[in-house]
C-alpha cells in the first residue's frame, strides 16, 4: 500500500492538515491501478508508482482542464494525463482480458 509519510514526504508536507485529501488521492491512484492493469491484488513493487500518482494528482488540484496559462512573460503548460513514465512502469503489470 502506498505511504502517506512518503507522500508527504515528497510534497514537502509536515503538518497534517492535507492529510484526508491526500490519503483521498492515494486511494484514487490505488483504484486507477487496479483498474489500468486489470487487477485486484496491487504488488508492492507499484506502491511507489501509486504514491508518484498521488504526488501527481495533487500537483495538478486547482488546474484541471487548463491546457495553459500566460501571466506576462510567463507561460506554462500543464499535463492533462499522467506522466509518461508512470504509464509504462504500469504496462509492465497491466493484464489483457478476454472477453
Amino acid at each position: 500500500m502506498a505511504s502517506l509519510e512518503n507522500v508527504k514526504t515528497l510534497l514537502g508536507i509536515s503538518e497534517n492538515s492535507q492529510d484526508d485529501l491526500l490519503n483521498i488521492y492515494i486511494s484514487r491512484a490505488e483504484q486507477f491501478v487496479k483498474t489500468y492493469c486489470n487487477i485486484e491484488e496491487i504488488p508492492t513493487e507499484l506502491n511507489s508508482v501509486m504514491e508518484d500518482i498521488a504526488v501527481f494528482r495533487y500537483r495538478m488540484n486547482g488546474i484541471e482542464n487548463v491546457k495553459s496559462e500566460t501571466k506576462g512573460s510567463l507561460s506554462e503548460t500543464y499535463r492533462d494525463s499522467l506522466p509518461d513514465d508512470i504509464l509504462s512502469q504500469l504496462s509492465r503489470y497491466r493484464r489483457v482480458i478476454f472477453r
